[in-house]
This record gives structure tokens, sequence and C-alpha cells, in this order.
């Protein structure tokens, strides 16, 4: 009976101390991205002798506290939240392609220009307010062009962030599929696979927030992953992304990302991606045509009204103003303006006092510039430039409130979904000191169990 006690003792000085070694792993991982918090599996032992007694504890494996449920909605809030913050990263560079209002944007500029044909109005003789104009226009062209261009530039860095991040995404689900492979082998030869699990799980979280993507563990240990319900890792087979033109809505070209196994576009609705998708293929082309429409706003309001003027000069009809970069004189092409082609009339710019058509009548009495005093009236105008700026402005703005909003909600939302899955799955410290309080009163009892039936054996000796 007394060797019996002894064994009994032992075992659970085991167990209790594999319970303590477990908690000291937790606790060392309380931070660690993906980890899930451990516990022993006790089991007792058969009993050992006819009366039944048992023969005490042994540990049957370290087992993890996964939940699949509260792993998925914490990674599509993680995506929910990267997309969100991809989207306000662009339209806040967006936003600052437009310097308004601090008096050095295009409606600065636009209030100026039209201000100055008042000057030539005033004075139609002097050669100075006609210099003005030109130099104006040249501003405005030059804004245009530079504001198209610094609009193309953010999509194209968009689009490089986005197929940098995606290079690194085929790294991460490639290690998926490795750990696959290893959990496999590992749980085959009977042994634990959860640190293994452990890295699935940071490497899962790492894709959700990027792509976006599902990470669905399987029964032998395994992790399926699938981006827009389009498996992508399965076992150890994967397939590999990649960033490129696909057929959006309505026919019209995209940018998206491609699985090149089969060549098919994901659907990518979450993560990253999303926002940086988002971006390139609907908000920045849509600035972009709102500044195009500017452009067109600038030049046809402006020539067409000079075209109903004439010089002071000679009385003649008077050239177009803007027109395409490129082109010039009186037949210079004013059609197929852009924010990108707009430019001043060469021939404007070389003499603008003998080719802007500011008067209302031509020959000998042409010097009464009524038509310069029309233009300066034309600010004002509802299908003009300033009102299609204005509205190019009050959108931008609203977008950019409005995914401030939606990155604040997903804040949240993230927060809130990323503790409740520490609550079931993570390291709970407090509850964990607690449990070691356990082990160790039950390690303190097994101990003192030795003590006594050491003595109980030392005192059958001498009695003997």
């Amino acid at each position: 009976m007394s060797n019996l006690s002894l064994d009994i003792a032992a075992s659970a000085l085991n167990a209790q101390q594999a319970g303590m070694d477990t908690i000291a792993q937790n606790l060392a991982n309380a931070n660690t991205p993906g980890y899930v918090a451990e516990s022993p599996t006790l089991t007792t032992n058969p009993p050992g002798d006819l009366l039944g007694v048992g023969t005490g504890v042994r540990v049957v494996g370290i087992s993890q506290v996964p939940d699949q449920l509260a792993q998925t909605a914490n990674q599509q809030a993680q995506g929910g939240l990267a997309q969100a913050t991809a989207l306000q990263q662009v339209l806040t560079q967006a936003q600052a392609t437009f310097p308004e209002p601090n008096g050095q944007g295009l409606s600065t500029q636009l209030a100026n220009f039209w201000s100055a044909w008042d000057a030539i109005a005033q004075n139609p003789g002097n050669q100075a307010p006609y210099t003005q104009v030109a130099d104006m226009a040249q501003g405005l062209a030059t804004s245009l062009n530079q504001a198209s261009a610094q609009l193309s530039q953010t999509a194209s860095n968009t689009t490089s962030q986005l197929s940098t991040m995606v290079s690194a995404d085929n790294g991460l689900l490639s290690q998926i599929a490795q750990i696959n492979t290893q959990i496999a082998s590992v749980k085959g030869g009977g042994g634990s696979a959860n640190s293994l699990i452990d890295q699935q799980n940071q490497l899962a979280n790492q894709l959700a927030s990027d792509l976006g993507a599902t990470a669905t563990t399987q029964p032998d240990g395994s992790m399926n992953v699938s981006v827009g319900g389009s498996t992508i890792v399965q076992g150890g087979t994967v397939d590999t992304l990649s960033v490129g033109t696909v057929t959006g809505t309505g026919g019209a070209s995209a940018l998206g990302i491609i699985n090149t196994a089969n060549n098919l576009a994901l659907s990518v609705s979450s993560g990253t991606a999303a926002g940086y998708l988002g971006a390139v293929n609907t908000y920045l082309p849509k600035y972009q045509a709102q500044l195009n429409t500017v452009a067109q706003a600038l030049t046809t309001t402006v020539d067409t009204q000079l075209a109903s003027g004439y010089t002071t000069t000679a009385g003649t009809a008077g050239d177009p103003l803007f027109v395409q970069s490129g082109t010039s004189g009186a037949g210079a092409t004013t059609t197929g303006i852009t924010a990108t082609n707009i430019a001043v009339n060469p021939s404007v710019a070389a003499n603008p006092q003998g080719t802007l058509g500011v008067s209302t009548v031509g020959g000998s009495a042409s010097n009464n510039a009524g038509n310069a005093q029309t233009l300066a009236e034309l600010g004002t105008s509802a299908t003009g430039p300033d009102q299609a700026y204005t509205t190019l402005i009050q959108g931008l703005g609203t977008d950019v409130q409005g995914v401030n909003n939606q990155v604040t909600s997903q804040t949240s939302l993230a927060n809130a979904a990323n503790q409740n899955l520490q609550e079931i799955a993570g390291v709970n410290t407090n509850q964990q000191m607690v449990t070691m309080l356990s082990y160790q009163h039950a390690y303190q009892a097994a101990a003192q169990v030795i003590t006594v039936t050491n003595t109980m054996i030392q005192s059958l000796l001498q009695a003997v």
C-alpha cells in the first residue's frame, strides 16, 4: 500500500508540474499574436489492485482552446478595419492634391483670373492687364496639369503598394501550406502541433488583414485559406496570386487580384487589398474625371466667349485662350481637353493684346472691351469651371469624412472582436494566476503525501 501511495503521489507531482509548466508557457506568450492558451489534459490511471484503488493520474496531452467562430469574427473585423484604413490613406493623399481652402488652391486662382478680365475692361489700351490674364491662364493650366499628374501618381503608388503586399502574401500562403504538412507529420507521429497551430493563426490573421482572407481549421489540424470564396490553400497545396487587369462592372477594365492557377479574378471585398482596389478603380478615376470636367468647363466657358469677340488692336476675330497642348493659333484644338493636356495657346501667350477677342465689335470701334467685361462675370456661371471645381472639392471632402467615420466604427468593432477572442482563446493573466495556485496547492499536497508515506515506512522499518 505504501509503495502504491508513493507511485500515486509521484504521478500527481508530475501532473501538477505539467500544469505549472503550461501556465508558465501561457504567461510567457500572453502578448504573442495568434497564440492560443494551452492546458494539460489529465486522466485517471486505472486501478492497480483488487480494492479498486487507482494508480494516480497521467497527462494525456497539452490541448488548446480554439474557437473557430470567434477567430473568424475577429479576422473579418480586422479585415474591415484594414480596408477602411487603406482607403482613408489614399483619399487623404488625393485630398492633399487640392490645397483648399488656404488661398493657394485652384478656387483662388479662378477668382483672380476672372478679376483680371475686369482690369482689361477698365483699360483696354494698356498691355499689362492682357499679360496678366495670359499669365493667370498659364497658372490655371499648370495647376490642372499638376493635379492630374498627382492623382495619376497616387494611383500608380497605390497599385505598386498592392503588388508588393500581394507578393509578400504569396509567401505567407506558402508558409501555411508548409505548416499544414508539418502538422500532419507531427500528429501522425503522436506529437503535439500546438506551436505550429499558433504560427498558422498568426499568418491567417495577417492574410485576413491584407486580403480579407478566411481561414478554416480542418479536423486534422490543417488550415484551408480562401479569398473571395476561392480556396487558395488546401492542405499542402497553394495557389499563387498576382495583381493585374480584370474585367470589371459593365465589362470595363479594372485593377484586380488574379489567381494564377486558373487565371480567374478574386472577389476581394475586405482587407487592405479591397481598400486599395476601391481607391484605384472607383475613387481616383472619379476625381480625375471631375478634374477633367473643370478643364473642359474652363475651356468652353472662356473660348466660347472669346470666339464672339474681336481684338482691340486689329478689330479681327481673336484666338482661343485654352487649347490642347501642342496646338497653336486660331485653329488650335479646343476639343478633347483634359486636365492633363490643357494648355495656353502659344499665339496668345506671345501676343495677348493682339490675339484676345475682348471687344464686342470689330473694325475701328474695337476698343470698347465689352467682351472682357462679360468674361469677368463668368465666374458665377452654373456650368463654369468654378462650379465644377466646387463639386469636386465638396465630393472629395464628403468621401474623406465618410471613410474617417468608417475607420472609427471599424476600430471599435475590431477591438471588440479581438477582446472577445482573447477572452475565449487568449491568455487571461488573472485566470492563469488563479489556476497556477490550484496546481501549486495540489503539488504541495502530493508532496506532503510522499513525506507522510516515507515517515510511515521509516517507522515500520524501525519497528521491525
